[in-house]
């Protein structure tokens, strides 16, 4: 026996209202995720990125003004250095030149030559030589030609006593000007000196 039509009807009706069911979620997936995907996009990731480019832009700024205003510290520095030499620190540095120059230029005089006996050698050997004394003294040079037959004569003493083996041992330059050194001082003071050239000495 047939079934009726109105039964019919109604399995045909079930069926499609449940599989519209079963697509429903599919078919609101497939709507709402680039919705979803877009606001997403829009309101949080958006701001996020743009907050976070301020942030870097504004701290590398602040490192921009650093360095500047250390460059600018440096530059006035720089420019500070030429104060030093303002008319009060002029003065100082005029003050130490005129301190170095109160003793003159460094200058040597020299003596007549003096010549000796050599002791040992009853006069059949002489020593010669020419002496001088060096220093800053602005007076230095007539100080030498007043004295100068006292150095003469203190500078034979010495030498007179030297024997052959005492001017030929090794070394015995530098003894004999240590020597007319306190000689010389002896007749001149401190002060008008710093030391004896022996530029030459030779023995016939």
């Amino acid at each position: 026996m047939a079934a009726p039509a109105s039964d019919k009807n109604d399995g045909s009706k079930s069926e499609s209202s449940g599989g519209i069911k079963a697509m429903l979620p599919l078919i609101l997936n497939i709507v709402l995720l680039p919705v979803m995907a877009f606001a997403m996009t829009q309101y949080v990731l958006l701001p996020r990125l743009n907050s976070a480019g301020s942030t870097a832009a504004a701290t590398e700024a602040g490192h921009d003004n650093d360095s500047a205003g250390a460059g600018d510290a440096s530059h006035g520095d720089k420019h500070a250095d030429p104060a030093s030499h303002s008319p009060d620190s002029g003065k100082g540095g005029h003050s130490s030149d005129a301190g170095g120059h109160g003793g003159g230029a460094d200058t040597t005089e020299m003596i007549d030559p003096v010549t000796v006996n050599v002791a040992g050698t009853m006069g059949s050997r002489l020593l010669m030589a020419k002496i001088g004394v060096r220093g800053t003294h602005p007076k230095l040079k007539d100080i030498v030609t007043a004295r100068g037959s006292d150095l003469r004569d203190a500078a034979s003493s010495l030498l007179y006593t030297k024997t052959l083996m005492d001017i030929e041992r090794q070394g015995s330059r530098i003894t004999i000007k240590a020597e007319l050194k306190n000689a010389f001082l002896k007749v001149l003071g401190p002060g008008v000196f710093t030391e004896v050239v022996l530029p030459d000495m030779a023995v016939q």
